[in-house]
């Protein structure tokens, strides 16, 4: 099987407010597809998230994680949005990550690795 994309589906019960909480947190002013009616997807990182209406999305929450240069900032510009933010933690002295949940209680995890000496790789 030769991979030439992936894509993954996030449940949302409002398409039009998603997209404006997702187009704040990947700093975006509009998807980069809208293929039909109540589907938005944007790509990041070499990925494609796609948001599609699904009326019964809080009931199956979907979970990506990101790794990031900078985890930290990444947490600071994204509190200062006003959206509610999990602490940055840290795995093992390895990974420093943080989880944010969209309005359907889908989680962004975001992460940065982090070198011997305890700083972002």
């Amino acid at each position: 099987m030769d991979i030439t994309s992936v894509t993954v589906g996030l449940p949302v019960t409002d398409i039009e407010a998603s997209c404006l909480w997702y187009g704040a947190v990947f700093e975006r002013t509009e998807p980069d597809l809208e293929p039909e009616d109540g589907v938005a997807e944007y790509e990041v990182g070499g990925i494609w998230i796609q948001l599609y209406e699904d009326e019964h999305a809080e009931e199956n929450p979907v979970t990506v994680r990101f790794g990031v240069d900078d985890v930290t900032a990444q947490h600071s510009r994204i509190g200062a949005l006003g959206i509610d933010i999990g602490p940055v933690e840290c795995i093992d002295g390895a990974t420093n990550w943080f989880d944010v949940r969209d309005p359907d209680g889908n989680v962004l995890s975001l992460y940065s690795l982090v070198d011997e000496k305890g700083r972002t790789a």
